[in-house]
């Protein structure tokens, strides 16, 4: 008799130890049915609301020109980074540039008073609404400050001193 007391003791223990690492297992399955379906709730309001994953869409781009009311390097106006204020024909602008690096890597100086043509969109999200800008030209120079998806470029590393050694048995 004690044989089958112990022999469904350890099937107790067994059979609790086999739930616990199921819902151990299982949880993290689960938390990612409900992300999953927290992002497609998501994305179908975005739908509903006339919205993509991106607001930025290169279909409704528009042309800015102007002259540079104001540069500001690294605003922390949310969008953070680099901003200009375009005095144009129907008032100001502000623009986001994206990383001021950018600018500085290419060249592109930003002065009040100087002529600038800028292509983007105003874009609308919870935070507010903005105008980002994909292209900047001043002059013959333009510079691309975003992606066709509306994503800001980053800043090309510059090539260290070593890189423009030449090869060569030694």
């Amino acid at each position: 008799m004690k044989a089958n007391s112990f022999l469904r003791a350890g099937m107790a223990v067994f059979a609790g130890a086999g739930l616990f690492a199921g819902a151990f297992l299982f949880s993290p399955v689960a938390l990612a049915q409900r992300t999953a379906k927290s992002v497609a709730a998501a994305q179908a309001s975005a739908v509903a609301e006339g919205r993509s994953n991106s607001p930025y869409d290169v279909a409704k781009e528009v042309q800015l020109q102007g002259a540079v009311a104001k540069f500001t390097e690294n605003s922390t106006d949310f969008p953070v980074g680099a901003r200009v204020l375009v005095q144009t024909a129907s008032g100001q602008i502000d623009v986001h540039l994206g990383d001021a690096r950018l600018l500085k890597a290419n060249n592109l100086t930003l002065t009040q008073g100087a002529s600038i043509r800028i292509v983007g969109e105003p874009v609308t999200t919870s935070q507010g609404t903005f105008f980002l800008a994909r292209l900047v030209q001043q002059g013959t120079q333009v510079v691309a400050v975003r992606s066709i998806h509306g994503m800001p470029l980053m800043r090309v590393p510059a090539k260290s001193a070593g890189s423009n050694s030449q090869g060569g048995a030694r």
